[in-house]
């Protein structure tokens, strides 16, 4: 089975709440808006900080806000956020190691698969996640 990390599901849950957010928020009051603890949410915020998703502004004003509008966010680039570049296998990633690579027939085709789903991710937003009304497709490039 193919999953997120609950990390990842937590990211989309607190670009999610921000994007509802017309100004800064703190760590607290996202904590609180998603149910999730206070370090936990930190957490999170750092990294998705560090991947340039978001960003934060010091001060009785300050918290945390959105770099992009959500339907500028790709879930693509939130799961590597948090989980790192995307692979289904060893071989799958390019940086990956692997001592079979050389006698393996199925590395390449694993490669082809890892583009189409890093496609398709790339290709929908939060945004259209967040609309229940609206039907996500995608389009695939050969």
């Amino acid at each position: 089975m193919i999953k997120m990390a609950r990390l990842t599901e937590y990211g989309f849950m607190l670009i999610m709440a921000l994007k509802k957010s017309s100004h800064p928020v703190s760590a607290e009051y996202l904590a609180q808006t998603v149910g999730l603890e206070v370090p936990t949410v930190s957490k999170i915020l750092k990294q998705l900080r560090k991947a340039g998703l978001l960003d934060s502004k010091r001060g009785a004003y300050g918290g945390y806000f959105l770099m992009k509008r959500k339907r500028d966010i790709s879930l693509h680039e939130v799961i590597e956020a948090m989980e790192g570049p995307l692979a289904l296998t060893e071989c799958a990633d390019l940086n990956g190691d692997c001592r079979l690579i050389d006698h393996c027939y199925m590395s390449a085709g694993m490669r082809r698969v890892n583009q189409v789903i890093s496609q398709a991710l790339q290709n929908v937003t939060v945004s259209e996640i967040m609309d229940t009304d609206r039907k996500i497709t995608l389009q695939l490039k050969s």
